[in-house]
């Protein structure tokens, strides 16, 4: 098993509506942008953004006036005191400390001057501001916006599916959201309605004839979706559901219609359609804009629809640049457990007693933070990590695991939460007894598989499992090394056996009461 750690040094997850704050994270992501977007419980403040060296700066003045107000400043050839209410800001040119009232704030980065602008990098947002600012601020590192006050963003999960003639993007939000369509340079872009977006992966790519790329953009201060076709001529089917918490994109072949029961159709800049959905045949333009279209309501059910099922997340471990482990005979650990994940959905969603939630779509690696964030807004009944390791010459075997905290003593209890937040890199030590329960009845239905040996349950520090609101496992299947080849863990029948007893274990395990 190939686990690699990525940790923050400070993780704040909500336990309701999520709200990820994070103020240092190791190896952030950064986006590419030339603006920073504030987001405030009364609209939304632009900053533009300046690369100094290879750092990322923002314009001080700007940035006070968009998260506060500016109430005198005092500007020398070297220094700058800004009054911003009663508090003071005092930096000096060319030097990384900065002085807030009498406390004194060193930035990794100096304080530089372009353009006769005072520029501050953007590590102030995190160090400083909050000390200037009264109101609680929300940034993740890496990132191009900050949110201030009790604006809550809306978090939003990806899946994929192939349909006979395209394909399926399914975007679920943590809440509803109002989309209008345009197209754009052959491509089409999903408005979300202006309200807040944190988007826990900035873009998606898939290998897939009809859907190449999803890209979130806000620069602008108007979040939206940005969907890349895999090739010129399909139609675009755009669709809401679930009263508008989840978007649907179809893209098919012209003649390929794919009718959408139950779902709400987006016009794209034309007229409302109606019955079913009706597509767009017309290929992408290759130039200039069509403005976004309104929403029209269609085949609306006649009674309200049932609550959405329970949640199982699904976590295929590794992706993109890091393949995990590999076999004598080419296997990849990335490939095999995205094999076994799409296995186990079918076989969960066949039960129709559960929906299904993915951390990674495609050849992606999203960071730990995503992929406990993923879980934190779903709120599962169970998740579980999907992983291939090294257990040597010793044929087909399977092991679980739950997290391992160091200091097992002092466990968090849920009364020494504080109301609306947790601890996200302790939040497990509330979840270990049902996440015990969880690897017992998944070893239980692993032991009845023919050919298989299934190990006893175990305890590791695997950090992915540290940061879940909900009860969580990793499963491991081996063996996958250099020395040995791994093609009977990519045999059909073997992950078929493997994702019917995962769908049985949790059938079995959400019926079980909680032990005290």
């Amino acid at each position: 098993m190939t686990f690699h750690p990525r940790a923050s040094t400070l993780r704040l997850a909500s336990a309701g509506v999520v709200l990820a704050l994070i103020l240092l994270i190791a190896r952030p992501r950064a986006l590419r942008s030339d603006n920073f977007v504030f987001y405030l419980p009364r609209g939304h403040q632009v900053v533009p953004t300046e690369t100094i060296g290879h750092e990322q700066y923002l314009p001080l003045i700007q940035v006070l006036n968009a998260v506060a107000s500016v109430s005198g400043l005092q500007e020398k050839q070297k220094s700058l005191v800004v009054y911003v209410g009663s508090v003071h800001l005092e930096v000096h040119l060319d030097n990384p400390k900065v002085k807030v009232d009498n406390t004194q704030v060193a930035l990794p980065s100096p304080v530089r001057v372009s353009n006769g602008q005072w520029m501050v990098p953007l590590s102030f947002l995190q160090l400083a501001l909050p000390k200037i600012v009264p109101e609680r601020l929300a940034y993740r590192a890496g990132t191009d916006r900050l949110f201030i006050g009790d604006v809550n963003p809306a978090l939003f999960t990806v899946s994929l599916k192939p349909l006979s003639g395209g394909s399926r993007l399914s975007v679920e939000f943590t809440r509803p959201v109002k989309v209008k369509t345009a197209s754009r340079n052959g491509r089409y872009v999903l408005y979300l309605g202006g309200q807040p977006v944190e988007p826990m992966e900035g873009s998606y790519h898939f290998q897939d004839p009809y859907i190449a790329d999803l890209t979130f953009d806000d620069q602008d201060g108007e979040p939206k979706l940005i969907v890349t076709p895999g090739s010129a001529a399909l139609n675009f089917y755009p669709s809401e559901a679930a009263g508008g918490k989840t978007l649907l994109v179809d893209l098919a072949k012209p003649g390929m219609p794919l009718p959408l029961q139950g779902t709400t159709t987006l016009a794209q800049g034309g007229a409302p359609t109606s019955g079913a959905a009706a597509p767009s045949t017309a290929a992408p333009s290759t130039g200039g804009e069509q403005k976004p279209a309104s929403p029209a309501a269609t085949n609306v059910p006649a009674v309200p629809p049932a609550p959405p099922l329970p949640a199982v997340v699904l976590d295929p471990g590794h992706g993109g640049d890091d393949p995990g482990a590999r076999s004598r005979d080419g296997i990849l650990e990335k490939n095999l457990v995205a094999q076994i994940e799409d296995r186990v959905r079918a076989a969960l969603v066949a039960t129709q007693k559960y929906r299904v939630v993915l951390t990674r779509v495609g050849d992606t690696d999203p960071d730990l933070d995503a992929r406990d964030a993923v879980a934190n807004v779903t709120h599962p009944v169970a998740f579980l990590s999907l992983h291939a390791g090294n257990y040597g010459n010793a044929g087909t075997l399977v092991g679980v695991y739950t997290y391992r905290f160091a200091s097992p003593s002092t466990p968090l209890s849920p009364e020494r939460l504080v109301p609306g937040f947790v601890l996200w890199d302790r939040v497990q030590s509330t979840h270990l007894e049902r996440s015990r329960q969880l690897a017992q009845a998944l070893q239980t239905q692993f032991a009845t598989l023919s050919g298989t040996v299934a190990l006893p349950p175990r305890e590791a520090a695997i950090h992915v499992l540290r940061g879940v609101d909900a009860p969580a496992v990793a499963i491991e299947v081996g063996s996958v090394s250099p020395d040995l080849d791994a093609g009977a863990l990519t045999d059909g029948g073997f992950q078929d056996r493997l994702s019917t007893a995962i769908a049985q274990a949790i059938s079995a395990f959400e019926t079980s009461p909680a032990k005290p």
